[in-house]
């Protein structure tokens, strides 16, 4: 990954520590940070840390992460956001240590729903995509960086002409998840 590449990039809630090296960009989350907005759960977090570029119209973007986990819920994906209100992530996530999940989630309007399915374990990188055509979403994974499956198809209900898209990760319950952004493209 080069450094050019991420000129037009910012962060939303900065991690405490960010460092390159020849593996890509190594961010470790702050403990307790999540994006969740739930009435079910009773309650909402927006202080996950979310790394992106902002674009208008359609647009492809592709990024890899490398991670090795040993916390519930720790997670780094893909990110798209028009604010706190209304967005969608999709990561890799362990609920449990036995079976990793790629998971999915929409807000819409200050509430989130999620959609999980398992993938193999021993999972220590993946593949995001996102495409936006006409106003609507496809979300793609993939475990060689080569063949992508789809994993969502879906529309913010607040879709705005100019949106943030970009890498995002989090560790809900404990602190020192370690992931590294190695790839990140756009077409």
């Amino acid at each position: 990954m080069l450094l050019d590449q991420l000129r037009d990039f910012e962060w939303y809630n900065e991690p405490e520590d960010v460092s390159f090296d020849e593996r890509g960009m190594r961010v470790l989350s702050r403990i307790k940070t999540d994006f969740w907005q739930s009435a079910h759960h009773n309650f909402s977090k927006d202080d996950g840390h979310f790394f992106f570029t902002r674009k208008t119209g359609n647009f492809t973007m592709t990024l890899k992460w490398n991670f090795d986990t040993n916390g519930s819920f720790d997670q780094c994906g893909i990110m798209v956001r028009v604010d706190e209100k209304n967005w969608f992530k999709a990561s890799v996530m362990f609920e449990s240590f036995r079976q990793p999940m790629l998971g999915s989630c929409v807000t819409n309007n200050g509430y989130s729903d999620w959609a999980a399915q398992d993938i193999p374990m021993g999972i220590n990188q993946i593949w995001y995509r996102v495409k936006k055509v006409n106003g609507d979403y496809l979300v793609f994974f993939s475990l060689d960086g080569k063949k992508f499956k789809q994993i969502r198809l879906l529309h913010l209900l607040n879709d705005m002409p100019e949106v943030k898209t970009g890498a995002y990760i989090c560790s809900p319950q404990r602190m020192d998840f370690e992931g590294i952004l190695s790839a990140i493209d756009f077409e």
